[in-house]
């Protein structure tokens, strides 16, 4: 069964692997798929660019005779359409106890991807909000143990990545732990007593030090640990600065802080920088001191830099949610650039062709802070929301507004 990426018809195309596979074929194909890693990538796409991508799922309970589980979904960032979960179901080898989907995908594609077996099919709930909702699916969502990458764990549990044949290479991550200081502590910031992670990377200077505060501190800090990506920056002749990652404490106070909030702004520059300019030696210049942040942290950053230049001069925006506020209240991005008269502050800004809600809206802010006289570095990556692409675009953004080394 083929799946689409949402967008042009495509001609159905056939995954040779999968098709012509019968019951007696199934054990010598995953010790095949044991050898050489999950998915299957054959370059046989119906439209230029693409490939196909056969995920496979075996059921540890047996064939359907034995087994409890009558319906697999794959969750595929920037691929899956969870309004149209049948396209992601994936289909049984009658007798075995092999489940397969092929999708047609971008050559470019680099993704996070989990299974998700059921007992009953999946519907969407008219009565739960969707992200609510789509959350408590993925509790029981399960990686891919033939996939040769490491697992990652996030918010919502595992999840294997998925890289295509002509996908970028990512020029700055590593798994690699740092070989500087991390600190953690605690700090009252806006009214809210939170973790604070500082990273003093080698070769930081001892005095008046570059400055990164990036927000939604515990995934960079605890869940994907960010630090050797940083040393990074300095092994290819950048600056390196003092990396501080703030937590966002729960997801209730982290909708309000990152909405664009004045308060915890004023916290951000009234508070955290004059502690951090006391305690930690950073600079009070603002063209090295720079916010980011991925989804609303990404908004946040670009707030921050148009709307407080004389303190954050950078913002590090990784797929901002520049959507925001939707139907609630306040005043969207695009207003306050609208509104806001040009300053000294640069923006990096990176958002996914896959991100179907977000792609426009970032091309929108691109042109507005362009419009307006300020200095913005674009790029945009073949993927979904994904920390997969967030992870090195952060490191990527920062090299940009730190810039090299002076000789």
């Amino acid at each position: 069964m083929l799946q689409r990426v949402p967008g042009p018809e495509r001609r159905v195309v056939r995954a040779r692997s999968i098709d012509d596979l019968t019951r007696d074929d199934v054990p010598a194909f995953w010790d095949r798929l044991a050898a050489a890693g999950s998915p299957v990538i054959e370059p046989d796409g119906a439209d230029p660019g693409c490939v196909v991508a056969t995920f496979c799922w075996r059921d540890p309970e047996g064939d359907e005779r034995t087994s409890r589980t009558r319906h697999v979904y794959l969750d595929a960032n920037g691929i899956t359409d969870r309004s149209r979960l049948e396209r992601a179901a994936l289909s049984r080898l009658p007798g075995t106890d092999l489940w397969s989907l092929s999708v047609e995908v971008p050559e470019k594609w680099r993704g996070a991807y989990r299974f998700i077996p059921r007992a009953e099919p999946l519907t969407v709930p008219g009565d739960v909000p969707g992200c609510q909702w789509w959350r408590s699916v993925l509790a029981d969502a399960q990686s891919d143990p033939f996939n040769p990458h490491p697992t990652r764990v996030a918010q919502t549990g595992d999840s294997s990545e998925v890289v295509m044949p002509a996908a970028p290479a990512q020029r700055w991550w590593t798994d690699r732990p740092g070989g500087g200081a991390l600190h953690e502590t605690t700090f009252t910031l806006s009214g809210t007593r939170r973790s604070v992670w500082v990273y003093e990377p080698p070769g930081l200077t001892a005095r008046n030090r570059p400055v990164v505060v990036l927000l939604d501190g515990r995934t960079w800090a605890v869940d994907l640990p960010i630090t050797g990506a940083v040393d990074a920056l300095g092994h290819a002749g950048h600056r390196v600065p003092l990396v501080v990652m703030v937590d966002s404490v729960g997801p209730e106070l982290r909708s309000e802080e990152l909405g664009c909030s004045p308060a915890f702004a004023a916290g951000l520059a009234g508070e955290l920088l004059p502690w951090l300019r006391r305690e930690w030696d950073v600079t009070d210049d603002p063209a090295s001191t720079i916010a980011a942040g991925c989804s609303l942290g990404g908004l946040t950053a670009c707030y921050l830099a148009l709307t407080c230049p004389q303190v954050f001069g950078c913002a590090v925006s990784l797929s901002g949610s520049f959507w925001w506020p939707g139907s609630g209240e306040g005043v969207p991005f695009q207003d306050r650039v609208r509104s806001t008269s040009p300053s000294n502050s640069r923006f990096s800004v990176e958002v996914g062709t896959l991100e179907w809600m977000l792609a426009e809206p970032n091309r929108e802010v691109r042109d507005l802070l362009t419009g307006t006289g300020h200095d913005v570095r674009y790029r945009e990556f073949c993927g979904g929301h994904d920390v997969l692409h967030w992870r090195d675009g952060l490191i990527g953004g920062m090299a940009a507004m730190l810039g090299p080394t002076r000789q």
